[in-house]
């Protein structure tokens, strides 16, 4: 028996109390009497009236449930605790399934954890987007914060897709991505054994082909020539330059130090340095005009009094002053910071006949194919293969028909 909170109630409450190996838990039968009317050593309620017979009837049925449970967990020899019983008792899972967000949060809590290791900063705030994204979707469709793992199927997988691209507004390769951030916390949960199948064994989705904007060789020579007002603007041109010369990222480009000059097996000058991405390593001949970008600002006092190679700017900065530098040249190119990589690949090396291998070495791939995403082959490439055809079949004449038709 429990005694009521306030006094005006005269009916104390009855509670079921179950004990395991000193252990023990209380919770209410849904049933009160008069204090008066208990029989503390039968733990019954006294009297032959309906009430007291209605009540111990219940109590009797909890009693004797209390007891079949306990068999129940004793049979599947495992050990169990007074709250198994009760869950048992009242319907509850006694194990209930993993959500989506409990693999979710195990995995990120990793991936944080190995920030600057095994992973990159920008790693994390792109499964944060992909977690708000998710997030919203769950409200909108399922009006919930989170769903059981075991409820993940294809038709949930593809729904979530269409979400993005209709109503969240992404495009098609930002919701794959987005996507796939879904399918590896998923994997990870079926490989934990958190979930019994793996609902994305059918799924597929396809990123479409991206043309990013590069530089041809003119467009590097008048972008290097001009003088751009405010002074600034000078600055983010040089850095891009040095990394059209390079195939450095931007947050690679920004942590050169002079430590990253190495002095090559040919006796010239390299770059040697870890991807700030995925730790690859990077060695790149220093071609003369990045040299010159070095020297330039070696004595700058963005360089961090020497302790960097180039200028400290943000890549945000950088990339809207970029859009001013290309408004001020009249272009109509798209150009971001990244592009620069893009240049590297097509017009500095690929055009110039470097192996497609050897620049994917110099960027930093592990794979060709992700090399194939920047480089492209140009007229003047394509010109230039052309040639000996052209002058293989050069004054061949063709014994054409006169009939016609």
């Amino acid at each position: 028996m429990k005694e009521p909170k306030t006094t005006k109630n005269e009916l104390w409450h009855i509670y079921i109390r179950v004990t395991v190996n000193s252990k023990r838990e209380d919770w209410s039968t849904q049933r009160r009497c008069l204090k008066q009317e208990w029989d503390v050593g039968a733990n019954r309620m006294s009297g032959n009236k309906a009430v007291a017979q209605e009540t111990n009837g219940w109590l009797e049925t909890l009693n004797a449930r209390a007891f079949v449970c306990r068999q129940e967990l004793y049979a599947a020899g495992k050990p169990f605790t007074p709250t198994h019983i009760r869950k048992l008792m009242q319907g509850e899972e006694l194990n209930p399934s993993k959500t989506l967000y409990d693999v979710w949060d195990y995995h990120f809590n990793q991936i944080c954890s190995l920030v600057g290791k095994d992973y990159a900063v920008s790693t994390i705030k792109k499964y944060k987007t992909a977690r708000n994204a998710m997030k919203k979707y769950l409200k909108l469709r399922y009006k919930a914060d989170d769903i059981k793992l075991d409820q993940l199927d294809f038709q949930f997988i593809r729904e979530y897709e269409v979400y993005l691209k209709a109503d969240y507004n992404v495009k098609n390769n930002t919701a794959v991505q987005m996507v796939r951030k879904v399918r590896t916390v998923v994997r990870l949960a079926y490989e934990l054994g958190w979930i019994q199948r793996n609902p994305f064994l059918a799924h597929r989705m396809k990123l479409d082909e991206v043309h990013r904007d590069y530089l041809t060789s003119d467009e590097m020579r008048q972008m290097s020539v001009k003088k751009f007002h405010p002074p600034r603007l000078n600055i983010v041109r040089d850095m891009f330059l040095f990394s059209c010369y390079t195939g450095l990222s931007y947050a690679d480009a920004v942590q050169l130090r002079q430590g990253d000059l190495i002095t090559g097996e040919d006796g010239d000058r390299w770059i040697q340095t870890n991807r700030i991405k995925n730790n690859n390593r990077v060695r790149v001949p220093l071609l003369e005009p990045a040299q010159q970008i070095i020297t330039h600002y070696q004595d700058h006092p963005r360089t961090a009094d020497g302790k960097f190679l180039l200028p400290r700017i943000s890549n945000q900065k950088a990339n809207a002053y970029l859009k001013e530098i290309i408004r001020s040249l009249g272009w109509q190119k798209n150009l971001t910071y990244h592009c620069a990589r893009h240049t590297f690949a097509t017009t500095v090396t690929l055009t110039n006949g470097v192996p497609i291998e050897t620049v994917g070495q110099m960027l930093g791939h592990k794979n060709i194919r992700s090399t194939q995403l920047y480089a492209r082959v140009t007229d003047t490439k394509i010109s230039r293969d052309m040639q000996p055809l052209k002058v293989r079949y050069q004054g061949q004449e063709l014994r054409l028909s006169s009939e016609v038709g």
